[in-house]
């Protein structure tokens, strides 16, 4: 065993015996800790809640993914199997919640560092506590494939696989990029920029991969389930959408109430990229709520400067967002219905689901006619 692997075991077994995995559990105790018990486990400990008690083989792992727990899990089953009345867990330093949802989902117990638990042995012992957070996640030994793929640049990869969904290789990605760079230029009038380098979208792709958001074919890869993939996102873009905002400006609109008056009011305004987001996009495609605020990606500063000159006119319908964006990439499969230039769907929920409030019936509207749709036809 490497050295830093063996360091990283005794760490965790000085934990158990410290009792930091169940600090702050009344009743709940580690006892009778004990190294290498018999193969092939690291450790075998006896965990207790109150009067009941049971036996457990732990596996140390250092920041098990769903991928490799998708390939010790049918091992683990088959231990369980000989014997019944003990437990087999994954024990880490730190599990991400996706891999602690399918270690309930497909039966592997586990416990981590941040004091994460799930134990299972049927009719004679259950302890679960989870939502802890680990203080220390750059410590733990996490493998760089699992970078953050719903961010930046990272976020275009993800965009290609949601827009159409069908086996991709990486050089399709990269052309794919390319050839949606030249079309959107049309779109908004201006140069965009979506490229990424192959090395990016490899390592975005073993990500995705190690958390099981996509599966292989060969040289190419799909996603077994684009709903899900889209509202893990969802939720990652909620948590940093207000932050966001931070960015953006509001205005009176003195161009009048519906988005392709507002559409014509900008054109004669500013030259360069703008988009229409949020409610205002999916009003075109799917009317559901009277418009409050209308959201409006725009892709220059100058733009924006330009804009700021009708702060203080009278307003004649709603208050126009003008958001910078975190990354280019919103733009990509952006359209226009009629002459007003909108987001793709995938981002035009992205918002939706951030704002929340009435705007989530209009999201789940949107996957359910717009993007959902799509696909089955794909």
């Amino acid at each position: 065993m490497a050295s830093r692997e063996l360091q990283f075991e005794r760490r965790v077994i000085d934990a158990l015996r410290k009792q930091l995995p169940v600090k702050d559990l009344p009743g709940v105790r580690i006892t009778e800790v004990r190294q290498e018990p018999e193969a092939p486990f690291d450790v075998r400990f006896e965990l207790s809640s109150g009067k009941n008690r049971v036996v457990v083989f732990g596996e140390i792992k250092q920041a098990p993914s769903p991928k490799l727990l998708a390939e010790i899990g049918p091992w683990m089953q088959r231990m369980k199997s000989l014997k019944p009345d003990a437990a087999f867990a994954v024990l880490a330093a730190s599990l991400s919640p996706q891999a602690q949802a399918y270690s309930i989902a497909n039966g592997i117990d586990f416990l981590d560092l941040a004091g994460n638990i799930s134990i299972q042995v049927p009719a004679k012992f259950t302890l679960q506590r989870l939502g802890r957070r680990s203080l220390e996640r750059n410590k733990t030994g996490e493998s760089s494939r699992n970078m953050n793929v719903f961010s930046g640049r990272s976020s275009r990869v993800l965009r290609v696989l949601l827009e159409k969904p069908k086996p991709w290789s990486l050089t399709e990605i990269f052309k794919e990029l390319s050839v949606e760079a030249k079309r959107v230029q049309r779109i908004v009038r201006q140069p965009m920029e979506f490229v990424v380098s192959q090395g990016l979208i490899s390592k975005v792709l073993s990500s995705l991969e190690e958390q099981l958001w996509i599966r292989r074919q060969g040289s190419a890869v799909v996603v077994p389930e684009p709903r899900r993939l889209l509202a893990e996102w969802a939720e990652k873009y909620k948590e940093r959408y207000r932050w966001r905002l931070r960015s953006s400006f509001e205005l009176a609109n003195p161009f009048g109430g519906g988005v392709s008056q507002i559409s014509a009011g900008l054109q004669q305004q500013i030259k360069g990229a703008y988009a229409f987001t949020g409610a205002a996009a999916a009003s075109l495609v799917a009317p559901f709520v009277e418009l409050d605020r209308v959201d409006i990606f725009l892709g220059s500063p100058k733009a924006g400067a330009r804009l700021r000159e009708f702060a203080d006119r009278e307003s004649t319908g709603p208050k126009l967002r003008l958001i910078s964006p975190y990354d280019a990439g919103v733009f990509l499969y952006c359209r226009r219905e009629g002459d007003v230039p909108i987001v793709s769907d995938v981002q035009a929920y992205l918002d939706l689901y951030a704002r929340g409030g009435r705007d989530l019936k209009q999201a789940d509207y949107l996957l359910s006619n717009a993007v959902e749709a799509r696909w089955r036809s794909a």
